[in-house]
């Protein structure tokens, strides 16, 4: 006798259950899509498992990689893009290093977010972030307390980065410009205040 998952979204138990392949509001194109931009057939994924197994964040945040993978290949396109754990993917590449089938639910997971950014949904704490790289270089800029623990520690002050080499932030702006995410941001972070 087959068990019977027991989800507690029951709109999402009910487009997961394997009676149809496609269902009225998926988008069968959204998977060729993910493998453009990922470089991995992610359609070969057979859901063993030991993607959200081996990962580091599943075990403290409701992130599943290979629930992910499933909704990707039955094209439930805006479940996934608007799904806000989509974010939670540290890009450790564990689950890449571990595939049984190797293939890279990583590189899936950031086509999805790629996908996610071109249609400007995208958590404000990266938004934040880009503003920080592109104002120091850094997510996380140096400040005194970080100066005074690397001084304990033997270090020198700044680290071998933009803080000690301030010379290169203009080719990271550069970067940056590049491909707009500066302005991005700005936009995307202006319009919800």
């Amino acid at each position: 006798m087959a068990v019977k998952k027991d989800y507690k979204d029951q709109k999402l138990a009910e487009k997961l259950r394997d009676r149809k392949y496609y269902i009225p509001d998926s988008n069968p194109e959204f998977i060729k899509e993910v493998e453009k931009i990922g470089q991995t057939a992610a359609h070969m994924c057979y859901q063993c498992g030991t993607c959200t197994g081996s990962c580091p964040s599943a075990p403290r945040s409701s992130y599943r990689i290979r629930l992910f993978m499933r909704k990707a290949i039955l094209g439930l396109e805006e479940e996934i893009l608007t799904d806000p754990d989509l974010w939670l993917c540290t890009t450790c590449y564990s689950c890449t290093d571990r595939c049984p089938r190797d293939l890279a639910p990583t590189d899936a997971i950031m086509a999805m977010r790629n996908l996610a950014a071109r249609r400007d949904i995208v958590p404000r704490n990266f938004l934040q972030t880009v503003q920080l790289i592109y104002k120091s270089g850094h997510g996380v800029p140096n400040n005194d307390a970080n100066r005074a623990a690397r001084k304990k520690l033997g270090l020198e002050e700044e680290p071998e980065t933009t803080h000690k080499y301030p010379e290169y932030l203009p080719g990271i702006r550069k970067i940056i410009d590049h491909y707009g995410l500066k302005d991005r941001a700005d936009k995307i972070l202006s319009e919800g205040e």
